[in-house]
């Protein structure tokens, strides 16, 4: 892969291993400096004012990876979405159009930081990724997705609500969940989250992703004054056509506690 630059890159490479470490010459106060900011800004971990509006797709971020979060928020950078995020966001339409039922997701007012949509894909291109995205792939895919749906357990049924974005109010903030579908089924309501995406690949990595819907869960059971362990809720990886239901889903309390455990500046 280097080609003709292999010789330069392994020449530099050997000269960094020789290297006395810290032995920058003249640039050694500069070198400190940088490593100093960028220490600060990367684990320091303060957020300093959180924002007042949250995506519920963002809060695992908040409680899992809070210093990278907070980073984001100091010196917020331009985002340029994937493939697979426009992907996600037409395979929602679709089915949102095919229920016939009309959503209640504002569209107008909303930031793209305040988005509610997460389907695995990164929000951001990092130095030397590219995209590439041929329009024919892009509507194969998009129709495989609804080949996959429309054998999907939901594909008889009619959905009660589609869309429907709730604001719940959280420890000072408003976590903004969008919720893509409910269905009453066996005397009960079901939350289901599609995912284009990949499915996750380990029990750690279900449960941080469980708190989207354990958020989704709280905000309907207010909004319709139910007690929150009578809702169920479910992923459907379409792209994968798998059904997950977590084991467990956090409540109230434990939403709460991992919240305030990983955002207090103390």
């Amino acid at each position: 892969p280097l080609g003709h630059r292999r010789g330069d890159v392994e020449r530099a490479a050997e000269r960094v291993r020789a290297a006395t470490p810290k032995a920058a010459g003249r640039w050694q106060e500069d070198v400190e400096l940088l490593l100093a900011e960028r220490e600060r800004a990367l684990y320091a971990g303060e957020f300093g004012e959180l924002p007042t509006r949250i995506p519920a797709s963002r809060f695992k971020d908040y409680v899992t990876d809070p210093a990278s979060v907070a980073a984001d928020l100091r010196r917020p950078m331009p985002e340029k979405p994937y493939r697979a995020s426009r992907l996600g966001t037409l395979f929602h339409a679709w089915v949102e159009e095919r229920a016939g039922v009309v959503g209640s997701a504002e569209t107008i007012d909303s930031l793209s930081v305040e988005s509610d949509i997460d389907d695995g894909a990164p929000s951001r291109i990092e130095p030397g990724q590219h995209e590439v995205d041929p329009p024919e792939l892009e509507v194969a895919e998009l129709a495989r997705l609804q080949a996959v749906f429309e054998k999907s357990e939901w594909a008889g049924l009619k959905p009660v609500d589609v869309e429907r974005e709730l604001h719940l109010p959280f420890d000072g903030c408003v976590v903004i969940c969008r919720i893509d579908a409910i269905y009453e089924r066996n005397g009960r309501y079901q939350i289901v989250d599609w995912k284009t995406g990949k499915a996750p690949k380990s029990d750690d990595e279900l449960a941080d992703r469980q708190l989207q819907l354990a958020l989704y869960r709280l905000a309907f059971a207010r909004w319709k004054g139910l007690d929150p362990t009578t809702v169920d809720a479910v992923f459907y990886y379409v792209s994968d056509d798998r059904v997950i239901a977590p084991t467990h889903i956090d409540d109230e309390a434990e939403l709460l506690k991992r919240w305030r455990e990983s955002t207090s500046s103390d």
